[in-house]
């Protein structure tokens, strides 16, 4: 599990993400990058010591909510495990989202294209 300070969980923060994010394009997925501006938004506490992570699995991708957990599941392992070892970037939200080929992917060939997409937004 994701530690929860690094958590995106916020419908507010969402929004925020997907109207001033930066849109980056993986083999497996995507993913929507925002650098934290606190003075932009005073109100909301933001810090530039905060990192936080979302994870999206569309039902588009399948219809079965089995296998949209599983796969969100993976993606948080894996990053969970890329915090423990290696510290990446502060003061960003980042938005992982998941494509229609990853369905045909195996654990290891989706954590290297996380590590090549965070390599990609250069948090790593």
């Amino acid at each position: 599990m994701l530690p929860r300070e690094n958590r995106l969980k916020l419908d507010r923060d969402f929004k925020i993400l997907f109207t001033e994010g930066k849109f980056v394009s993986g083999s497996l997925m995507n993913a929507q990058i925002w650098k934290i501006n606190p003075e932009k938004y005073p109100k909301r506490n933001y810090s530039l010591e905060d990192l936080k992570i979302g994870f999206v699995v569309s039902k588009k991708l399948s219809k079965s909510a089995v296998i949209r957990n599983k796969i969100k599941r993976q993606m948080r392992e894996i990053v969970r495990l890329i915090l423990k070892k290696t510290k990446l970037k502060k003061g960003y939200f980042l938005l992982i989202l998941a494509k229609k080929e990853i369905l045909e992917a195996n654990y290891l060939e989706i954590e290297k294209s996380l590590e090549q997409l965070l390599k990609k937004v250069k948090l790593l």
